[in-house]
C-alpha cells in the first residue's frame, strides 16, 4: 500500500472516530411520587348503628434509597422507625446528577429519583441508575361489627426516558392495601382491599403525571385484627453514550470509501 493510500485510510478513520465522538447525552430522567400524608383519612362506621371501638397499634415507617454511576461508585441508605409523626429520610447520591430521596413526616410521605447519562466510555448496558421506595403501615383491631374506610391524596410524576428501552426508564408507583381477619361464633371472616397506580416510560400510552385519591378499606363482621399498608417506589435511569444518526451515517459513508479504496487497489495489482 503506496504512502498515498495510507494517508487516505488515515484521514477516512480519523473522520469517522470523531463522528462517533460527538454523541448525544441523554436527557434527565426523573420520577416522584408523593402522598399528602396530612390529608391522611381514617373513618369508622358501624354495620348495625354502633359504632365499634377501633384501637391502632405498631406504627411503622421504612425508607430506602440507592444511585450508581458506573466508574464513578454507588450508595445506599436505609432507615426505619416505629412512628408516624417523626421526620426521616433516606438519601443517596452517587454524582451531583445522579440521587435518589425518600422521606416521610406527619405532612407527606415521598420518594423521587434523578439521574442522566453523562459522556463516560461505558457500555450503553451499564448506566446510571437511581431508585428510592418507602413503606408505612400499622395494625389495628375491631371489637365489634363495622366498616374501615381510607382516603388519602397522591401525586406521581414522571420527566425523560424511552419507550419500550429498559435501560433509559423512569417509573413512579404507589400501593395501598387494607386486610382484616375475624373468628366469632364458630365462624371466620376476612375482608381485603387494594388501590394502586403506577406510571412508566416504557410504556408509550402511559400519562407523565397523575394525581387522584387512594380509597380503600375493609367490612368487618364482628371483633377482629387487620392491617394498613402504603409502598411508593420511584426509579430512573439514564443512557450514556448515544451515537447520533448523523455518527451512524458518516462511519458508514467511512466505511464504503474505505471498501472502495481496497477494492481499487486489489484490482491494480491483479491488472
Amino acid at each position: 500500500m503506496n504512502k498515498v493510500t495510507k494517508h487516505a485510510l488515515l484521514v477516512m478513520a480519523c473522520s469517522i472516530g470523531a463522528g462517533l465522538s460527538q454523541s448525544s447525552i441523554a436527557a434527565d430522567g426523573t420520577a416522584t411520587v408523593s402522598i399528602d400524608w396530612s390529608q391522611l383519612q381514617i373513618s369508622v362506621t358501624g354495620a348495625d348503628g354502633t359504632v365499634p371501638n377501633v384501637t391502632f397499634s405498631d406504627e411503622y415507617t421504612s425508607l430506602s434509597s440507592s444511585a450508581y454511576v458506573p466508574n464513578e461508585g454507588s450508595e445506599h441508605n436505609s432507615k426505619l422507625i416505629y412512628d408516624w409523626t417523626s421526620t426521616i429520610a433516606a438519601n443517596a447520591e452517587a454524582t451531583t446528577t445522579t440521587y435518589a430521596n425518600a422521606s416521610a413526616s406527619p405532612l407527606s410521605f415521598s420518594a423521587n429519583a434523578q439521574t442522566m447519562g453523562d459522556d463516560n466510555e461505558y457500555s450503553y448496558w451499564d448506566n446510571s441508575s437511581a431508585s428510592s421506595s418507602g413503606s408505612r403501615g400499622e395494625y389495628f383491631s375491631f371489637d365489634g361489627p363495622g366498616v374501615l374506610t381510607v382516603t388519602v391524596p397522591y401525586t406521581l410524576s414522571l420527566t425523560g426516558g424511552d419507550t419500550f428501552d429498559y435501560w433509559d426508564s423512569t417509573s413512579a408507583s404507589i400501593n395501598a392495601s387494607a386486610n382484616f381477619y375475624g373468628y366469632e361464633n364458630n365462624g371466620s371472616f376476612n375482608s381485603y382491599s387494594n388501590a394502586s397506580f403506577d406510571l412508566s416510560s416504557y410504556y408509550g400510552e402511559s400519562p407523565q403525571s397523575q394525581s387522584g385519591n387512594l380509597v380503600f378499606g375493609i367490612f368487618a363482621a364482628g371483633p377482629g385484627s387487620g392491617s394498613l399498608n402504603f409502598d411508593i417506589h420511584a426509579s430512573a435511569r439514564g443512557v450514556g453514550m448515544i451515537p447520533e444518526p448523523e455518527s451512524y451515517a458518516m462511519l458508514l459513508a467511512g466505511l464504503g470509501l474505505m471498501g472502495l479504496v481496497v477494492r481499487r487497489r486489489s484490482i491494480k495489482r491483479d491488472a
